[in-house]
């Protein structure tokens, strides 16, 4: 069983900011060589065609998911972006981690945020021999060569999350999703006006939430995650004019299979977010998501332009499933 030691707040104060300072150190030079070639904006990477983000990485394979082992079996696969999770230790390390609590996942037990960092990384993921693994192992081992779109899963984790992407230079690689209401994207904006986010308005409030999101004329909010109740052409034109880029996950329009069952093998839903001209396709199926995209393009090379056409005449979409 985990201690349950919580720290003071003057504790958590101190070994944040000594965290912090060591990041920093290490990074300076880490950024300054990761950079030597200017990498475009990231707006220009998430605007250049339909991009392909793989769900923690992706399911199936040996390696767990929100593992840098998933991420680059994903790159290699050809995705543009890796989505992962964002969780605090009790001691203030930013892990890769999507549940509240680390008994479904791993073979500990216990509250995440009531676990030090060491403690984490002596579970095992169950069924494999890796270990949490942190969101400075990400960031190094991305290095900008594939876009991080990187969830807050708490309040807590979003200041030392955003100061490693300043210590690391990864403003124009790393993207943060501050959830579907308004809480999550102020404090990041307190924090830092410049860091890159995803919002994604939901539930009976979302279309007011939009309203303010798109009044604040925040450049650096890049890109609106859609639910199939605001997945219409007009809400679509309008995120659109406002300069947005949109993003949905796949298993909204569409059935996508994770188990590959003869003869039928694993299956994306990708080609119904291409057809409605949607900038990111988020799916659990990686491979065949990328296929659908390279057969979409073949037939349609005018690429987005021919989406948007096409998607002013598809019905509003029923919620699709994973299985």
């Amino acid at each position: 069983m985990l201690a349950r030691h919580v720290p003071d707040a003057e504790d958590l104060r101190l070994r944040r900011s000594t965290l912090i300072l060591a990041v920093g150190l290490f990074a300076a030079s880490f950024a300054a060589a990761a950079v030597a070639q200017p990498l475009p904006s990231l707006r220009d990477r998430l605007a250049n065609g339909f991009q392909i983000a793989a769900h923690r990485g992706g399911s199936g394979g040996a390696a767990a998911e929100n593992t840098i082992e998933r991420f680059d079996a994903a790159r290699r696969m050809g995705v543009d972006i890796v989505e992962t999770d964002l969780r605090l230790s009790r001691d203030g390390v930013v892990f890769l981690f999507h549940d509240r609590t680390l008994g479904h996942e791993t073979r500990c037990h216990g509250e995440f945020r009531d676990a030090s960092a060491d403690e984490i990384r002596r579970c095992h993921f169950k069924g494999t021999n890796q270990r949490p693994q942190t969101f400075e192992e990400a960031l190094q081992w991305s290095a900008g060569r594939v876009v991080i779109n990187a969830e807050f899963k708490t309040r807590a984790v979003i200041d030392p999350a955003i100061a490693l992407v300043r210590a690391y230079g990864a403003d124009e690689w790393v993207y943060f999703q501050v959830g579907g209401g308004l809480e999550y994207y102020d404090a990041a904006r307190a924090i830092d006006r410049r860091v890159a986010l995803l919002a994604g308005p939901k539930g009976p409030a979302a279309r007011a939430m939009l309203d303010q999101l798109l009044a604040a004329n925040d450049d650096r909010l890049l890109v609106i995650e859609l639910h199939p109740h605001l997945l219409d052409p007009d809400t679509l034109d309008r995120i659109r004019r406002a300069g947005k880029l949109t993003s949905i996950n796949a298993w909204y329009l569409g059935e996508e299979r994770l188990r590959g069952l003869w003869p039928l093998g694993r299956k994306a839903a990708c080609t119904a977010v291409f057809e409605r001209g949607i900038s990111i396709a988020v799916t659990k199926v990686p491979e065949d998501c990328v296929r659908q995209r390279e057969a979409f393009l073949r037939l349609h090379p005018g690429g987005a332009a021919d989406a948007v056409r096409i998607g002013d005449t598809l019905p509003s979409p029923a919620r699709g499933s994973t299985r």
